[in-house]
């Protein structure tokens, strides 16, 4: 059977669906959109903290105006704004094993990543780590899948540079005055791990508060990165 046709005829035995409006995909999209969800999706816009990268009703004149201040992360970026058709997707890609959902994500962070200039002239490329019981149960780390469609595109090394050693609940399941104390030393810079001088991108999925973010950043600066920037798929 020509690849063209068996292509067609999967599809018509098992139909891929939009990961959004949940209807079929006409042959030959592959999804995880259709087009019609596909053009909801929009860029984070500006005005946002040029620190935090939250966004803003009005430009921020100075930086001790920003709503959630951080002490060891020089900024967060994101590409998105988390609102439909992003929840869906990343739903789909972390707890129905889409893998083939991160890679497309991944993709379009690394096509976003050029025109954001605060993350420009990055040294490594930094996964947000997960336990290893959390990655056991999931069997992929999403932040670092993100991560390699970003490096490809950057030119950028990844870099394991962090390690979770104390499982802890999900931030979003707590109140604010809980996260900072759930996330207390739960994660460090691997062992033997020297960043000295480097400046690192740190890539995970979702930023709400940036508690992980700013832990992450506390662990790199401790093994010795100079500067340390975030960069997420969606800013809650």
């Amino acid at each position: 059977m020509p690849h063209a046709w068996k292509e067609r005829f999967l599809h018509l035995v098992f139909p891929l669906i939009c990961a959004q409006c949940r209807l079929d995909l006409p042959f030959p999209l592959s999804g995880p959109l259709c087009g019609r969800c596909l053009a909801r999706l929009r860029p984070l816009e500006e005005p946002q903290c040029r620190r935090c990268g939250v966004p803003l009703e009005r430009a921020p004149n100075h930086a001790r105006d920003c709503p959630e201040p951080h002490r060891f992360l020089d900024c967060i970026r994101a590409a998105f704004a988390y609102s439909a058709p992003l929840p869906s997707l990343i739903h789909t890609f972390k707890y129905q094993n889409r893998r083939a959902v991160g890679r497309v994500l991944g993709g379009w962070m690394a096509g976003t990543y050029g025109r954001i200039p605060e993350i420009r002239g990055m040294d490594a490329v930094v996964p947000v780590p997960l336990h290893p019981r959390r990655l056991r149960q999931r069997g992929f780390n999403q932040a670092e899948i993100l991560a390699h469609r970003v490096c490809e595109c950057a030119g950028i090394p990844l870099e394991n540079a962090l390690e979770r050693v104390r499982h802890t609940q999900p931030q979003w399941r707590l109140s604010r005055g809980k996260r900072s104390n759930n996330l207390a030393r739960a994660i460090r810079a691997s062992p033997g791990v020297s960043l000295r001088g480097k400046n690192c991108l740190l890539i995970d999925d979702i930023c709400t508060t940036g508690r992980t973010l700013e832990e992450c950043a506390r662990a790199l600066k401790s093994a010795g990165a100079a500067r340390v920037c975030a960069y997420v798929l969606a800013r809650d």
